[in-house]
C-alpha cells in the first residue's frame, strides 16, 4: 500500500514524515492553496525527504506549462499530480518520463496516461473498476482509513487535513499513527511480509490467531501464570557495584543488570518460546520447528514443547552445534530432534533457511517458533510482545527497589529480541538514551563481524526488509563473531527503524572487548554472562569515561554463559583450567 502525505509546509515535518515511511510527499505551489510553498522551501524539503527515502510529488492546480516545467526541473521530479482542469489539459505536454497521478473528474481519461506507469486519484468520486492503479483521497483520517481501504481496495492512500492539528499544520504523531494503521506490517520503511506464496496463508493464519487468541484475557492470564510459576519471573535487577568500581573508582556511575540469566533455561529466549508454543497449541498445531544459533532459543523451544506435549525439531548450523554442545545435549535430552545444517556458512542464517523450508511444507500441523524479532510479519510484532515483559519489570523494579530511574539502557543486538524487550518500556521517553551493541568480531571489514549498522545496507533477508550485510552484488556475506547468538547478517526491522530515526544509538564490541568484559564481571560479581550479553558489558567498559556518578545505567544481561564455557575453556580461556 503506497502512502502519500500531501501539503507539507516545513522541512522538519517532511523529514520526519519520510523517515516514518511515507512513499510520497506532496508539495503545493498554487496561490489558491493555504498549503502553498515557494520553490526555495520546496528544494529544502525535497533534499531532506529524499534522504529519508520519500519521493516528492508536485501537486499542480492552475500553473502554466512553463511554471510546471520549471518546478519539475528545479526539483528533479519524477512524479507530479494533476489536480485542476488547466493542468490536466497539459498532460500530453509533460516529459514522457514523468509519472502522473491524475485526479479523476468524471470525464474521459486523456490518451497520454499510461496504465503501466501512471496512477489515478479518486478524491470526490467513488473508485470504479479500472486497469489503472489508483489512490483514494478526501476526508481520510485515523478513524476511517481502515474501513476505506477495506471498502475501496486502493493501491495507495493520500491524506492531508486528516493528519493536521490546524489548517496547513501537520502533526507528526498523527502522520506516524496514520502510516502505522495503513501498513501495520511495517516499521517505517522496514519490515513487511516478503514470503513465498506457500507461506502467505500460514502467516495470515498466525496473524489472525495472534489477534484473536493471544490478545484475549484468558490467554494473557494463562501466560502470566506460566511466566511466574514455571519460568521464574520476575527476574531480579542487580546493582553491580564492584564491577562499576573496577571500571572507574572516581565519579562512578550506578550500573544495574536485568538478570535474564536467572530465568529458566538461562536466557530471555524462553519468554517468547513459551508464548508462541502456547499460542500454537491453542491453534491446534502439534509440531514445532525452530532455528537456533547460540542454542538458547532451541533449548527454550524444546523446553516449552516438553511442557506442552508438542513434537519439536530444531535446526542449527553445524558450526554452532560444535561450539554450543551443552545446549545441543539439553535439547536432545528434552526430546527435541536437532538437525545440523552444514550448507552456506553453517550458522544461524542457514538454520533459519531450513526452518522456513520445513514450515512451508508442513504448516498445516506445524508452527514455526521464530526466536528473534525479525522475519516476515507478524513475527517481529509477536516476539516483541512476548519479550516486552523484560522492560516492564525493569522499570518497575528500579523504581520500587532502588528508587531510581535509568538515563541509559544498553543491550546486545543480534536479531534483536532481548534489546526490543528491554527498550520497549523506555522508547517513548526520549530523555533515556538507548544503546544497542552489535558484534564487532575481529574488526572492520565484511566477513569479520556482524555489525549491520556499521557495514550493512538495506535489503531483504528471511522475509523482512532491514539492514543486512551484503556485498556489491547484493549477495549475503558470511559473518563472524565469537558469540553464536550475534553471528547473523540481518537485524530485526524495528531496530532498523530506530537506527534510521535516531531513537537508538548502535555501536559494536569486538571479540576481545567482549571477552574482557566476560572475565571482569565473573571476577568482580561472581556472575557468568553469556558471550552475547558480554558485548553490552563491553560497551560500558570501553565508554565508562563518558559517564559520571549522576548516571544510572541499566544493562540487559540476556543470558548466562554456561553454554559458552566448553568453547572458551577449550580455546581462548584454556589457561584457566591448566593453572
Amino acid at each position: 500500500m503506497l502512502i502519500k502525505i500531501c501539503g507539507l509546509t516545513d522541512v522538519k515535518t517532511a523529514k520526519e514524515t519520510a523517515i516514518a515511511g511515507a512513499d510520497y510527499i506532496g508539495l503545493l505551489f498554487s496561490k489558491v492553496s493555504p498549503r502553498q510553498i515557494d520553490l526555495t522551501l520546496a528544494q529544502e524539503i525535497t533534499k531532506e525527504a529524499r534522504l529519508g527515502g520519500a519521493e516528492i510529488v508536485a501537486v499542480f492546480v492552475d500553473e502554466s506549462l512553463e511554471e510546471m516545467l520549471n518546478i519539475i526541473n528545479a526539483l528533479n521530479l519524477k512524479v507530479v499530480q494533476l489536480h485542476g482542469d488547466k493542468v490536466r489539459n497539459l498532460c500530453d505536454k509533460l516529459p514522457s518520463y514523468i509519472q502522473i497521478i491524475y485526479v479523476v473528474d468524471g470525464k474521459e481519461l486523456p490518451s497520454c496516461l499510461n496504465v503501466n506507469k501512471d496512477f489515478l486519484l479518486y478524491e470526490k468520486l467513488i473508485p470504479i473498476r479500472t486497469d489503472f492503479r489508483y489512490f483514494i483521497a478526501g476526508k481520510l483520517n485515523l478513524d476511517n482509513i481502515t474501513q476505506q481501504i477495506a471498502e475501496h481496495k486502493p493501491h495507495g492512500v493520500d491524506v492531508s487535513s486528516g493528519v493536521e492539528v490546524s489548517l496547513a499544520k501537520k502533526n507528526i504523531n498523527k502522520v506516524v499513527e496514520f502510516i502505522k494503521k495503513v501498513r501495520k506490517e511495517r516499521y517505517g520503511r522496514f519490515g513487511g511480509m516478503y514470503a513465498p506464496e506457500l507461506l502467505v496463508a500460514p502467516l495470515k493464519e498466525l496473524e489472525s490467531s495472534y489477534n484473536s487468541i493471544a490478545q484475549s484475557d484468558e490467554f494473557r492470564q494463562e501466560f502470566a501464570v506460566i511466566l511466574k510459576n514455571y519460568l521464574g519471573r520476575p527476574t531480579p535487577v542487580t546493582e553491580v557495584k564492584a564491577f562499576a568500581q573496577m571500571l572507574t573508582s572516581e565519579n562512578t556511575p550506578r550500573i544495574f543488570l536485568k538478570r535474564e540469566d536467572l530465568l529458566h533455561t538461562g536466557a530471555h529466549k524462553i519468554n517468547n518460546a513459551v508464548g508462541q508454543c502456547l499460542l500454537a497449541k491453542k491453534m491446534g498445531k502439534t509440531r514445532i520447528v525452530a532455528e537456533t544459533g547460540a542454542g538458547q532459543h532451541g533449548l527454550a523451544t524444546a523446553t516449552a514443547c516438553a511442557m506442552f506435549g508438542l513434537e519439536c525439531v530444531v535446526y542449527m548450523g553445524s558450526i554452532d552445534v560444535e561450539r554450543q554442545s551443552p545446549n545441543v545435549a539439553k535439547m536432545q535430552l528434552l526430546g527435541a530432534k536437532v538437525v545440523s545444517v552444514s550448507g552456506g556458512s553453517a550458522t544461524l542464517k542457514d538454520a533459519v533457511n531450513q526452518a522456513l523450508r520445513d514450515w512451508a511444507e508442513s504448516y498445516e500441523d506445524t508452527h514455526y517458533c521464530l526466536g528473534s524479532a525479525l522475519g516476515p510479519y507478524p513475527f517481529p510484532m509477536i516476539v516483541a510482545d512476548f519479550q516486552s515483559i523484560i522492560g516492564k519489570e525493569a522499570i518497575a523494579q528500579l523504581s520500587d527497589d532502588y528508587k531510581v530511574k535509568p538515563n541509559v539502557v544498553i543491550a546486545c543486538v543480534g536479531g534483536g529480541s532481548n534489546a526490543i524487550g528491554i527498550f520497549s518500556a523506555f522508547i517513548e521517553n526520549e530523555n533515556i538514551k538507548l544503546i544497542g551493541v552489535e558484534a564487532g568480531g575481529t574488526g572492520a571489514g565484511l566477513g569479520n563481524n556482524a555489525a549491520r549498522f556499521k557495514e550493512g545496507r538495506v535489503g531483504v533477508l528471511h522475509g523482512t526488509k532491514t539492514y543486512i550485510l551484503q556485498d556489491d552484488n547484493n549477495q549475503i556475506v558470511d559473518t563472524y563473531s565469537i558469540s553464536a547468538g550475534l553471528d547473523y547478517p540481518g537485524v530485526g526491522p524495528m531496530h532498523s527503524q530506530f537506527f534510521t530515526n535516531g531513537r537508538v544509538q548502535y555501536d559494536s564490541a569486538t571479540d576481545i572487548e567482549a571477552l574482557d568484559a566476560f572475565k571482569v564481571l565473573i571476577k568482580t560479581e561472581g556472575i557468568i554472562p553469556a558471550l552475547e550479553s558480554a558485548h553490552a558489558l563491553a560497551y560500558i567498559m570501553t565508554n565508562i569515561n563518558n559517564y559520571t556518578k549522576d548516571d544510572v545505567i541499566l544493562i540487559n544481561l540476556s543470558g548466562r554463559g554456561d553454554k559458552d564455557l566448553p568453547q572458551l575453556l577449550g580455546g581462548v580461556l584454556k589457561h584457566v583450567t591448566t593453572n
